[in-house]
């Protein structure tokens, strides 16, 4: 010891100040080295299980896609079929008016041409008749003229009978 005391170190110091170390390093060790390590692992077990929860929230997210996928075209199909069957529906149901159109058309048109031939016969049954008077009553008025009174009715019976089998 000698030794040190000639380079100038106190032992007695030395080992007082190894001693202090030493406590300084345990309770460092105890109080913060350990509680450091605790959280980092406490930290590293998190992350570990962070990420396994990501693997599976990916993992479920690849599923929600393909049945998402799925269901897009399983709903694409049923679209087309409901779009095929409205067209179809559609078609005939155009088709079905189209008939009753054609139908109401033919009844207005039968209904109008029976109008316009009864209205024919009743314009031409009053001409018919009107010209029979105005011919009778020309036809007096001309036998007034030239003819005797007997010679009138007989002309005029004669003229009416063949009036009105003409106009039949």
């Amino acid at each position: 010891m000698e030794l040190l005391d000639k380079l100038g170190i106190n032992v007695g110091l030395l080992i007082a100040q190894i001693v202090n170390f030493g406590i300084v390093v345990g309770a460092l060790t105890f109080l913060v080295y350990r509680p450091i390590l605790n959280l980092l692992d406490q930290r590293s077990e998190r992350i570990r299980k962070a990420l396994e929860d990501a693997k599976k929230i990916e993992l479920q997210k690849e599923e929600m896609e393909k049945f998402k996928q799925e269901q897009m075209k399983r709903i694409d199909t049923e679209m087309g079929t409901l779009l095929e069957r409205g067209k179809k529906e559609a078609e005939e149901t155009r088709q079905q008016l189209v008939a009753a159109a054609q139908q109401e058309a033919d009844r207005i048109l039968k209904r109008g041409e029976q109008q316009l031939k009864e209205e024919r016969e009743r314009v031409l049954g009053e001409v018919q008749g009107n010209v029979a008077q105005m011919i009778v009553r020309m036809t007096e008025k001309i036998l007034e003229r030239e003819w005797s009174p007997a010679d009138q009715k007989k002309r005029i019976a004669d003229l009416t009978k063949e009036l009105s089998s003409s106009m039949q």
